[in-house]
């Protein structure tokens, strides 16, 4: 072989080596709960955005949240952009680089978040304000100040900022937590020989230094303060703190404040006079004092209180809206996201959004709240989410909402006709904003990680892309899914597929429960990530389906209805030769719990696996440690009060008085002691009914959780008891062989269960 052509044979071998192959073994990683944690969302605050321009529109702020492992603390992040470097870009050749953010704020001062929180520009477009969890877990008021590129404290980091609103820097009001009264209660508890435990909670006599039971019990009240040209004062009515129960609305002028105060003794007629949606609501305003609530205004300088409406809030009467008040730039109007008018006619009436003209005293209605029962949705209802004056301007209006499936926001703008009449107009997706020609807005789908996209009318481009690193790793499939129950109701949720899936093979099957939103991608499967692990679990060869729950809340139809759903869709996947009927888990959180617990001791499926996490039974257990707030929930969804003949219905259909039909090995977490507390009859009874049962506590007091270790906790947790008993994988982790040695033990009880079940059924045969 010549010189040459030992020459030309080691450049084809470096070639050959050098170049992957086109074909075979996927070298991207497989998805783990890790990745997901890592993962940079863009959430939405209270209104629905995550984007907000300037007032001015020379700038926009983004807001993202990703956990971060290396320290266990969510961390929180503002990008501000100039909005002519974006309107550049747009304008320049299509291999130009995006523009850089002229500032970013990283803050990860907390192990749970939201670290920053309802966040907005400042008029002046000079910064934006925010609240921030601070070492302590106390929320503190700051500015970013965006010509300095400095964070400036507004409040002092040793109180507890609630809400707020601002004109400047030396004009804004807040309310802030007064410790004294929960301290003096708790210190009590703690000291006395003996303590009276009459109309007190039983968690504040057994945990009396819980977190959790001292922030839901002890009486907390958030009293307002002001800083007016730079003076920090308490505002007071007669000499006592005022306490609002809702969001701030600061005047223009910065000398008045609306909000929403109790109303001190609610009038006998306001019982009729401002109804609930549907008649039989056992949530409705009753005479007395604390059953309603209010919008006032109230002069910050002398304190004196005035009603807006002289009629209750529309959640007092349980129809929803969300939204805080809004003014008119001109301060001789303020916009109010839900409330009932006073009536002219004493006839009962609904609640609106409507408009308050502060020189007249006169209220009227821009749009009709519809209604949601639990078995009839009205005809354009929707939620709204939030309301404001479109440029300030009183005589239109803009309304963001979410429809009663809660997908995309959306917006209508209202316009003032010379009749007096409100005129509709549909503006689309709310989250597009736009300012001169640009707009800034969050592409993702199912598919689809999140982007940050700017466009003008030509097009459309790619300004950040949060999460790079998702490129070397495998996502799988994830697709919708329809089908109809037994009664012919329609459902729709999603499939997460393996990402090696294969046509012929079928695979174990685990139902997600809680909701499901095609528009958005979550790799959990749903928003909550506690417990669910949708992406995960497909990445670990196991078939998922997000299920969205449609069935009506708070009726004895309502767990029939959901297991029937969770039913067919499993009986589908089977007949299409997708799972493995053998092979079937489930998962609740929250309120689902109720969903899961009825599916083993009612339904047909016979899962292999489940999992709870701290939820609601519809337990007679629950019902007792907690009757004021348990009780009309227990009461719809069984028919009936668990005392007298009623108590028969509650042995017929509550889950945890017929945990002797439960045939699945069960994982029960709880979220702290309160928690676990609530979830400890369902764990007692299967321990002692001898079968498959463990228990977890969470060290946290977070429903919804966002510390990273918790939930590696939560969410690994539920991929290896899934893979444990679905597919027969113990993850070789040597810190995870306590828990295989106790689910070893679980297994063998389930297999002399089951063998006794065998004969026992033989025998009968």
């Amino acid at each position: 072989m010549t010189p040459s052509s030992i020459s030309v044979l080691v450049l084809l071998l470096a070639l050959v080596f050098a170049t992957p192959p086109c074909c075979g073994k996927d070298t991207k990683k497989p998805y783990t709960v890790a990745d997901e944690i890592e993962l940079s969302r863009f959430i939405p605050d209270m209104d629905g955005s995550n984007i907000r321009f300037s007032p001015d529109g020379n700038y926009f702020a983004v807001y993202s949240a990703r956990g971060r492992l290396d320290l266990n603390r969510p961390q929180d992040s503002l990008r501000f952009y100039r909005s002519q470097d974006v309107r550049l870009f747009l304008e320049r050749s299509p291999q130009s680089r995006p523009p850089l953010p002229i500032w970013t704020i990283s803050r990860s001062t907390y192990k749970e978040g939201p670290i920053i929180h309802h966040w907005r520009w400042l008029p002046d477009s000079d910064g934006v304000v925010f609240l921030e969890r601070t070492v302590s877990g106390n929320q503190r008021l700051v500015l970013a100040d965006l010509q300095k590129k400095g964070i400036e404290p507004l409040t002092p980091a040793t109180e507890t900022v609630q809400t707020f609103d601002i004109r400047d820097r030396n004009n804004y009001v807040y309310t802030v937590a007064s410790e004294t009264e929960r301290k003096e209660a708790q210190t009590q508890t703690e000291r006395q020989a003996a303590v009276v435990g009459t109309d007190r909670e039983l968690y504040q006599l057994l945990l009396p230094s819980d977190p959790t039971v001292i922030e839901m019990f002890s009486h907390r009240s958030y009293d307002v303060w002001a800083v007016l040209a730079g003076k920090r004062f308490e505002v007071k009515h007669d000499g006592a703190p005022i306490a609002p129960e809702g969001d701030l609305a600061l005047s223009p002028d910065g000398r008045s404040l609306v909000t929403r105060l109790v109303v001190p003794e609610v009038p006998k007629s306001w019982e009729t006079l401002y109804p609930p949606p549907f008649a039989e609501s056992a949530y409705r305003i009753r005479a007395g004092h604390g059953s309603a609530s209010e919008y006032v205004r109230i002069d910050l300088q002398t304190g004196s209180i005035r009603s807006l409406t002289d009629a209750p809030t529309s959640d007092s009467a349980r129809w929803w809206a969300l939204g805080a008040p809004s003014w008119s730039s001109d301060g001789r109007a303020v916009l109010l996201s839900g409330t009932f008018i006073k009536s002219k006619t004493d006839a009962p009436s609904r609640p609106c959004v409507a408009i308050v003209e502060l020189p007249s005293s006169t209220a009227t209605c821009v749009e009709m709240l519809r209604k949601e029962t639990e078995t009839v949705v009205e005809d354009g209802y929707h939620l709204v989410r939030s309301v404001h004056f479109a440029a300030g301007d009183r005589q239109r209006v803009i309304v963001n909402f979410k429809d009663h499936q809660y997908h995309s926001l959306r917006a209508v703008e209202y316009q003032h006709l010379a009749d007096g009449t409100w005129q509709a107009r549909q503006i689309g997706d709310a989250p597009e904003i736009g300012h001169r020609g640009i707009e800034v807005m969050i592409k993702q789908g199912l598919n689809e990680p999140p982007l940050l996209v700017a466009s003008n009318r030509e097009i459309s481009r790619v300004i950040w892309d949060p999460n790079p690193q998702l490129k070397n790793i495998q996502l799988g499939d994830a697709s919708v899914y329809t089908w109809k129950d037994k009664e012919g109701r329609q459902w729709k949720g999603g499939l997460y597929k393996p990402s090696n899936y294969e046509l012929a093979h079928r695979y174990p099957l685990v139902i997600q429960t809680h909701g499901f939103d095609e528009s958005y991608f979550l790799p959990a499967g749903t928003g909550f990530p506690t417990a669910f692990a949708a992406r995960a679990l497909a990445a670990a060869g196991i078939v998922v389906l997000q299920v969205g729950e449609t069935c009506p809340d708070g009726t004895p139809s309502e767990g029939t209805c959901v297991v029937s759903g969770y039913e067919s869709g499993a009986d589908q996947l089977v007949s299409d030769g997708l799972v493995d009927r053998e092979k079937i888990g489930i998962i609740g959180f929250s309120r689902s719990c109720f969903y899961t617990m009825e599916a083993l001791t009612t339904g047909s499926l016979h899962p292999k696996a489940a999992s709870i996490t701290d939820g609601w039974m519809a337990s007679y257990f629950q019902y007792m440690q907690w009757p004021e707030h348990f009780s009309k929930e227990g009461n719809g969804m069984i028919g009936a009060s668990p005392f007298g003949e009623g108590l028969q219905q509650w042995l017929k259909r509550s889950p945890e008085f017929n945990l002797d039909k439960v045939t699945t090995p069960l994982l029960v977490v709880g979220e702290g002691p309160l928690s676990t507390l609530l979830m400890w009859q369902t764990y007692a009874g299967l321990h002692y009914l001898n079968k498959p049962v463990d228990l977890i506590m969470l060290n946290t007091d977070e429903h919804v959780l966002t510390n990273p270790a918790l939930r590696i906790a939560s969410q690994g947790g539920s991929v290896d008891w899934f893979r444990f008993w679905l597919q027969g994988y113990e993850d070789p982790d040597s810190a995870k062989s306590a828990q295989y040695v106790r689910w070893r033990e679980l297994r063998k009880l389930q297999d002399e269960n089951e063998r006794s079940l065998a004969v026992v059924h033989a025998a009968s045969n």
